[in-house]
């Protein structure tokens, strides 16, 4: 990257970056409210795909969601049996939280459609990097 000043014709980083965050966020939760998911919702689906279970305090860090959010989406999972909680074989003090066989199933089915609408955004792979590292 070049030395691009932070501001560029009265448009911060910051401020073109919310505005990015959230057309994106807007299509997809157009996809998720047809399937009767919420962002965060979504995104807990995303942090626990492929993890053998986490803690709340690493979905937390996942998610960026605060904690009186994040117990009220995961109590709205487990409610809907999307996922589950379970004590920590090696920790009995912490608690892991699962996807279910039917979250596993939501988020596959629910991951070809959020995909569709991120490659419908046409965002080049450099772009697509930086902002992935920007999160590090």
């Amino acid at each position: 990257m070049g030395t691009r000043g932070v501001t560029t014709a009265g448009r911060s980083l910051t401020g073109s970056l919310t505005r990015a965050a959230r057309a994106v966020a807007a299509k997809v939760e157009q996809v998720l409210a047809k399937e009767g998911l919420t962002l965060d919702q979504w995104l807990v689906l995303d942090a626990l795909s492929g993890k053998g279970g986490l803690a709340m305090a690493d979905l937390a860090d996942r998610t960026l969601a605060t904690a009186p959010t994040l117990t009220r989406v995961v109590d709205k999972l487990v409610t809907t049996a999307q996922a589950y909680r379970e004590v920590d074989a090696a920790d009995r003090r912490r608690v892991l939280v699962h996807l279910s066989a039917r979250g596993r199933a939501t988020y596959r089915r629910v991951a070809a459609k959020v995909s569709e609408v991120e490659a419908g955004l046409d965002v080049p792979d450099e772009v697509l990097v930086a902002l992935r590292g920007l999160g590090d």
